[in-house]
């Protein structure tokens, strides 16, 4: 089958405002997304997600590389209008038309060419959908934040696109309108609508999404990486030592590298880099039990099904999210507060080489 989107060696670049030089802001080498599939893609602030978001809905178009939807070439074929219009894209920045609840969600339909009659129709039942027929005859002034986000959900809803392209649909708004919209988005994908949202709320995306990807750096990595932290590196026998943040030292034995970054990796002296630790990858241990050891404090547990979700603080103050069975957590005897170490596996470490020219480094994502 025919995936609805598939990118192909896309690259997006834009120009530094003070250098004028070209920096890379995205290169996704090969990406698709199914038919009806939701997809998450995670991220820390700066890392490209809004970025990935526009090129998808064919506001820009790519430097290099090609966009295909349904298997075909949009660019190439001059079918970006049409594109867009199947393809909307609710972006961070809620921005409302000076009218009422009404006036907003009906004006695409009547742009469109339908009736005052046959707009209001459709608008009243996408007004029920997300919890704002009795606020229709509010203007765009008399809303909340989480008010103004849901009309502006419901105003792409309204026209029966084929892809939604959600941009931090939550970021702004309270709790009881986070979930709201996240139901409706629920909703909308099993109607049948894909659906893609950017965000950097791990339980979020993996509440809602049949996929979660992971985009640092510009660069799209089909899994979903918790931990990944910005510093130096230098080499080291048997191995490299990252000096990250606040004080946080970490050895990296070279078993413990994903095996095609040990030859990538051979830096002389300090070099810029960033690393990410497979929570799946590290083993929770009592403390100073060992060689390669992270230690902290249990800050967050959480618990599905068979595993257990733990949010370590280490001592140099960064968060650590680490995996591990229901069984291991109750033969450790762990609870809120108890001291751990965490130990790297064969395999849990990526390095990621710093863009040097970057103007924005990505940050520490929350504890989801």
């Amino acid at each position: 089958m025919t995936p609805r989107y598939r990118l192909e060696h896309v690259v997006r670049r834009y120009r530094h405002r003070r250098s004028g030089q070209a920096v890379e802001a995205l290169r996704v080498d090969d990406l698709e997304v199914r038919s009806g599939e939701l997809l998450a893609v995670v991220g820390p602030n700066g890392s490209g997600k809004s970025t990935l978001l526009e090129t998808m809905a064919f506001l820009e178009r790519p430097d290099e590389g090609r966009v295909l939807l349904d298997g075909r070439d949009v660019w190439a074929e001059g079918r970006s209008l049409a594109a867009r219009r199947r393809c909307p894209m609710l972006l961070q920045r809620t921005v409302l038309f000076k009218t009422s609840v009404l006036g907003n969600v009906t004006y695409g339909l009547r742009a469109r060419g339908l009736t005052r009659a046959e707009a209001r129709q459709k608008a009243e039942r996408v007004l029920r959908l997300t919890r704002l027929d009795a606020l229709a005859h509010r203007t765009h002034r008399e809303l909340s934040g989480g008010e103004r986000q849901r009309v502006a959900l419901a105003r792409l809803l309204v026209l029966e696109p084929d892809v939604l392209l959600l941009d931090e649909p939550t970021a702004h708004v309270d709790y009881a309108n986070a979930r709201l919209i996240e139901d409706v988005i629920r909703q909308r994908h099993a109607a049948g609508t894909t659906v893609i949202v950017a965000g950097h709320d791990l339980r979020q995306a993996q509440a809602l999404a049949d996929r979660v990807v992971t985009l640092l750096d510009g660069r799209v990595f089909p899994d979903t990486l918790d931990n990944y932290f910005a510093g130096t590196l230098r080499a080291d026998k048997g191995g490299r030592v990252f000096h990250g943040e606040r004080g946080f030292v970490l050895h990296l034995p070279a078993d413990a590298l994903v095996a095609e970054d040990i030859e990538a990796a051979r830096p002389t002296a300090e070099s810029p880099a960033r690393i990410v630790l497979d929570a799946a990858g590290l083993e929770v241990v009592p403390p100073a039990t060992g060689d390669r050891l992270l230690e902290g404090r249990v800050e967050s547990i959480a618990r599905h099904q068979d595993a257990c979700r733990l949010v370590v603080r280490l001592h140099a103050g960064q968060t650590v999210v680490a995996h591990l069975s229901q069984a291991d957590y109750a033969r450790l005897g762990l609870n809120l507060g108890r001291e751990v170490g965490l130990r790297l596996g064969r395999q849990s470490v990526r390095l990621l080489p710093s863009h040097a020219e970057s103007p924005q480094p990505p940050e520490p994502p929350l504890p989801a």
